[in-house]
């Protein structure tokens, strides 16, 4: 998606994350009688709020039926990022507990425990070849998402389903 495909009325991301916040977790923290500052106690920031709500995406897509191994799931990811319009805005931060570093460390993670449930052994090359690539595929979603490849849904995930080392491919 090119610059001028890119919806023109996308806030910039702090007011994107602000709506958010407005929107769903300060309008139901009312409801319950929850203080704005009793909810930031459960959050480090507001990136920490953006990150769960993606986390919480991701966790609906892993769980889905219509995923049956990780190129359903890579696929269902570059699609979601063309819902997502936050997205792009989002992967301006950087510092710590920024989006790009959360779908690293998560991605990693989610790999780890569908080893565990499976109980497949990994050696330490790899843990290092899950690093390598989990780093590398979080910067190509962002890439992706930012207009930098000019792939369908479909063809990035495939191809991100290709690169994935097939030692992985069997902790589904």
């Amino acid at each position: 998606m090119t610059d001028e495909e890119f919806p023109k009325d996308v806030l910039p991301f702090e007011e994107e994350i602000k709506k958010y916040i407005d929107k769903y977790v300060l309008e139901e923290d009312k409801e319950a009688h929850v203080s704005t500052s009793s909810f930031y106690r459960h959050y480090k920031d507001k990136y920490d709020v953006m990150n769960n709500n993606y986390k919480r995406i991701i966790d609906q897509y892993m769980h889905s039926s219509q995923n049956h191994n990780y190129e359903d799931v890579f696929i269902n990811l570059f699609n979601m990022s063309k819902e997502l319009h936050y997205l792009k805005n989002a992967f301006d931060y950087t510092g710590i507990n920024s989006l790009g570093d959360f779908i690293y460390q998560y991605s990693y993670n989610t790999v780890i425990e569908m080893r565990k449930i499976k109980n497949i052994q990994f050696e330490d090359k790899d843990f290092l070849l899950l690093d390598v690539f989990c780093g590398g595929a979080s910067i190509m979603y962002q890439h992706y998402i930012l207009g930098k490849f000019d792939l369908s849904p479909q063809q990035a995930g495939k191809t991100l389903y290709q690169m994935f080392p097939d030692v992985f491919k069997i902790s589904w």
